[in-house]
């Protein structure tokens, strides 16, 4: 068998693909409606994963909600009957517009097609080559470790996290529950040369020198690993004066925002997907 060894060597003057954007902020920040663009096609060419029921009001969004990790199912019934197999009973997939969800607007109260994040997963992962989104957005990352969090709760028969003598098994399980479907989108988005954005509440934690850190939402651990993974981390901020969202890509102690591309280290730029292309593809090597 023959390696080939290839010399990394960036060309600035063409957009990277198949990145892993991750932004982080508090609410009301810009984070949905500007990811909603995150494409040089803007919202034609993205597609939202809404978790969180946040983008009714985001104009232009392409979206699919999305309301549970796996797929709900409930007893299949014939004349009031539950019908069984070799004495067991059948369930069957509940259907996407009788899963207790109505729109919020436009359609204002017709039932509203959900899925699931594994329904939506398979379904990209089978037609995603064929659609014209250039970038996958998960809103927000947060709700998803909910649903694992619970889940996990079930299979080990506890009330919370973190409740008895687990040692820390249930939120290393959870973890790694989060990271393999992360680490699914993003092996997919990569493959197909497409972008992945995942979006996180912010919330300060404490670290180990004392000093507040400003990060995701999420188990200290679980935040570590997906920062870890990502190739941009950005701190959505809102201007008060200029009325204006920002990111931060300015990395220091007190807060987890960095960047794998040198055009964007230390860097505070408008949050516009073209403000911050522009600065990459203005980038020159010293």
């Amino acid at each position: 068998m023959t390696v080939q060894i290839r010399t990394v060597s960036t060309d600035w003057t063409q957009l990277p693909t198949g990145l892993t954007w991750y932004f982080i902020g508090q609410p009301k920040t810009g984070k949905t409606t500007q990811s909603s663009k995150w494409s040089p096609k803007g919202a034609e060419g993205c597609l939202l994963i809404d978790t969180d029921l946040g983008s009714d009001f985001v104009e232009g969004a392409n979206t699919v909600t999305v309301t549970s990790l796996n797929t709900p199912t409930r007893p299949q019934m014939v004349d009031n009957k539950q019908v069984t197999k070799k004495g067991q009973p059948v369930n069957e997939v509940v259907p996407n517009d009788e899963r207790g969800f109505y729109h919020r607007t436009g359609k204002v109260g017709e039932p509203l097609e959900v899925y699931s994040m594994v329904e939506i997963y398979y379904w990209l992962k089978n037609d995603l080559k064929k659609l014209p989104y250039d970038t996958i957005v998960i809103d927000t990352i947060d709700q998803v470790n909910r649903w694992i969090e619970q889940e996990v709760c079930d299979e080990r028969d506890q009330i919370a996290m973190g409740e008895g003598n687990t040692w820390g098994a249930d939120w290393a399980q959870a973890r790694k529950k989060n990271l393999d479907i992360v680490k699914k989108f993003q092996l997919l988005c990569k493959s197909l040369g497409r972008n992945l954005v995942i979006i996180s509440h912010a919330k300060n934690t404490v670290i180990t020198d004392g000093k507040s850190q400003l990060g995701p939402e999420l188990p200290r651990g679980l935040a570590y690993a997906l920062t870890a993974s990502a190739d941009v981390i950005g701190y959505a901020m809102a201007d008060k004066e200029d009325g204006k969202f920002y990111l931060s890509f300015r990395a220091y102690d007190e807060r987890t925002v960095g960047s794998r591309l040198r055009p964007l280290a230390q860097k505070v730029l408008e949050f516009d997907y073209n403000s911050v292309m522009n600065e990459i593809l203005k980038y020159k090597e010293e």
